[in-house]
């Protein structure tokens, strides 16, 4: 379906006669021409748990953005802050009567944020009206063709709706028309297009940059560079047959002829250099609004909560590192939520000990400061407002040894009984997935340390990040992607691939584990040498821009993690050049760290009636008898065999070496 100019999927009955739908209870629905769209609809749908969830849920979104946007405005343009900070004792007048009344360049900003903000919000309310269609929708789609109500949803699996609707499709449903049906794995890989695409940009490295002394998780790489990257790269990257190949040749017509990248690459240059100047004049309205919805979401906290300020969460870039191929956002967010509390747990194995001696004495200070202005008030004395200590009342003293007291008191951590480091990260590595091999034994040590808290940070200090990302990506977007574009483009036309009945899709999305595995750095020699160097019969076969590679035979002895590869048929040896070749091309794109593999692994928990195929099928066979191998991934044996990937063996190799890591700093 990617390369035809017709749809590639349309509802039709059972006898092929698309006029007369599936019996009078389906006859208003209508054909899909997205099925993109419509299987991130059916997803939505049931992530939000039904129809008036996901209603209720965008209205309270739309006040809680226009109470922001109006309360923001009266800050900036009524009140009278030089009257506040100046008033002492009883002030009238803190409201504003003249304001635009020759109108300040203060005044004309707050003016245009004003406007800008409003337009955003006009453009929610689009939306919005646009999500309610879709959930009546699906609505139907759910009650009439799953017989799903909206009270039997939330207690269903997200694997048990896309059983039902590969069932219905295989009984009177069509949906793609050049395939019988769209599988768990199709769906999820339609739903996923093109997050899979990012996950295999960050997998590759491609945006870990550093700009000045800021690295990718002090938080250049935010939100608002990934909405840059998503909305001008990934969104545009896909023709009406899903296919990259106009985005990675503009000039390319002919699906038959090859692509001349460089097209593409030029193109994305300069969109990024337009990018950044667009950022630029909106970075500070951006950076002010922000600044306010952290405050008024997250004070309540602060005032009520010990540790508000404490809290961890992992940053944008460590995200998208640790999340896995197909990896749908409610699987990938319970993952993380089960993760938190032993990475707090690992971090907390570590007291700064100096930090925390000091925080203890602010806190004990700032503490009894409170504990003595709340026994005043409660006497019902009126003198924390009218007693002064300097040029301040008692109540203001309140409100700033309360703010003290909570930061200081978020600073000292929870006294520990046992220090165990290796099973609080093992506990860490087991919902993460996660551990470079330059980590393993090293658990107890403090620059393991470190480098975990740069990933798992408090949330202001994710926050100033994010702030910090407003400010940089104008001029990442001017001076440092642009050199990365040919990288983007790379990775784009290496790992596509073209899926009957679903179009264009990342590789390793595919569970092409063929391709896309990362091999040992054995298997492949490469040398720069002059072409003319090459002599008859030598057992080199030639590479990109002259470059030669040496081809072996791979030492699959080498590979415990690779026994499925054993199956390979080793006498056809043609064939096998040819491949090792193709996998030296691909090779800075591959998986690193096993992500392949464990994206299979967690795809089939998750999905625990898929069946596979192929390379990924005896992968799975091969773990069934090999629970060390399944424990190095990440996962528990009990869960891999609950979903059907068999018996565990119970024998344990302590000699657990992990070749899928190409790069050490991975």
């Amino acid at each position: 379906g990617a390369m035809e100019d017709k749809p590639d999927y349309a509802v039709l009955h059972s006898d092929g006669n698309t006029n007369d739908p599936l019996g009078s209870s389906f006859r208003q629905w209508a054909p899909e021409h997205n099925l993109d769209a419509f299987c991130t609809k059916l997803y939505d749908y049931y992530v939000e748990k039904g129809f008036y969830n996901t209603i209720l849920s965008k209205i309270t979104n739309l006040i809680n953005l226009a109470f922001t946007i109006l309360f923001s405005t009266f800050l900036f343009l009524f009140v009278d802050w030089h009257a506040v900070v100046s008033c002492h004792q009883v002030c009238d007048r803190l409201i504003r009567t003249n304001v635009l009344s020759g109108p300040s360049f203060g005044e004309v900003l707050v003016v245009l944020y004003f406007i800008i903000f409003s337009i955003y919000w006009f453009w929610s309310l689009i939306e919005f009206v646009q999500v309610f269609k879709n959930s009546v929708e699906m609505c139907r789609f759910y009650s009439e063709h799953l017989n799903i109500s909206d009270e039997e949803l939330p207690m269903l699996g997200w694997h048990e709706i896309l059983d039902k609707l590969v069932e219905v499709q295989k009984e009177k449903l069509k949906l793609c028309i050049v395939k019988p049906y769209l599988d768990s794995l199709d769906i999820t890989n339609r739903i996923m297009r093109k997050d899979n695409y990012l996950i295999a940009l960050v997998n590759a490295g491609v945006f870990r940059f550093n700009f000045g002394p800021l690295g990718e998780h002090s938080g250049i790489f935010g939100k608002s560079l990934e909405w840059n990257i998503r909305t001008w790269v990934l969104d545009a990257m896909f023709d009406e047959h899903f296919s990259v190949k106009g985005f990675l040749d503009p000039k390319h017509t002919d699906y038959g002829g090859p692509l001349q990248i460089g097209n593409g690459i030029s193109r994305l240059k300069t969109k990024f250099v337009v990018l950044g100047i667009v950022n630029f004049i909106f970075m500070p309205f951006i950076a002010i609004f922000m600044a306010i919805y952290f405050f008024l979401k997250h004070f309540e906290e602060l005032h009520s909560k010990r540790s508000s300020l404490g809290y961890r969460e992992f940053t944008l870039y460590a995200r998208w590192h640790l999340r896995e191929y197909n990896e749908l956002p409610h699987f990938f967010l319970r993952r993380l939520r089960d993760a938190y509390k032993p990475a707090e747990s690992y971090i907390e194995q570590f007291p700064t000990g100096a930090s925390s001696i000091l925080a203890q004495c602010v806190a004990y200070v700032s503490g009894a400061v409170v504990g003595v202005l709340l026994v005043l008030s409660l006497t019902g004395s009126k003198s924390v407002l009218n007693v002064y200590v300097g040029d301040r009342s008692l109540i203001w003293y309140l409100a700033v040894f309360t703010a003290i007291l909570a930061i200081s008191r978020s600073a000292i951590p929870e006294a520990k009984d046992r220090y165990n480091p290796h099973k609080a990260m093992a506990e860490v590595v087991k919902h993460t997935h996660y551990c470079p091999r330059h980590w393993r034994g090293e658990f107890h040590k403090r620059y393991v340390s470190n480098e975990f808290s740069s990933l798992f940070k408090p949330t202001i200090s994710v926050f100033i990040g994010e702030l910090l990302c407003v400010i940089t990506t104008p001029f990442i977007l001017i001076f440092l992607l642009p050199n990365r574009v040919e990288s983007i483009m790379r990775c784009i036309k290496q790992v596509t691939i073209s899926l009957k009945g679903v179009g264009d899709v990342c590789g390793p999305a595919a569970f092409d584990m063929e391709n896309f595995s990362a091999l040992p750095k054995k298997y492949v020699h490469i040398q720069h040498e002059d072409k003319r160097s090459k002599q008859p019969g030598d057992n080199k076969s030639e590479g990109e821009g002259g470059m030669e590679i040496n081809v072996m035979k791979p030492d699959y002895s080498m590979r415990r993690h690779r026994l499925y590869a054993e199956a390979k048929d080793a006498d056809d040896n043609q064939s096998l050049e040819a491949s090792i070749l193709q996998q030296s091309y691909l090779k800075p794109f591959k998986s690193k760290q096993g992500k392949l593999e464990k994206s299979l692994l967690s795809f089939m928990c998750n999905h625990p009636f898929y069946e596979t195929k192929g390379e990924a099928a005896k992968l799975l066979t091969t773990l069934n008898n090999n629970t060390n191998i399944v424990q190095h991934y990440g996962l528990n044996p009990d869960d891999v065999q609950k979903n059907g990937l068999g018996h565990q063996d119970n024998n344990h190799d302590d000699d657990d070496d992990d070749d899928d890591d190409d790069d050490d700093d991975d």
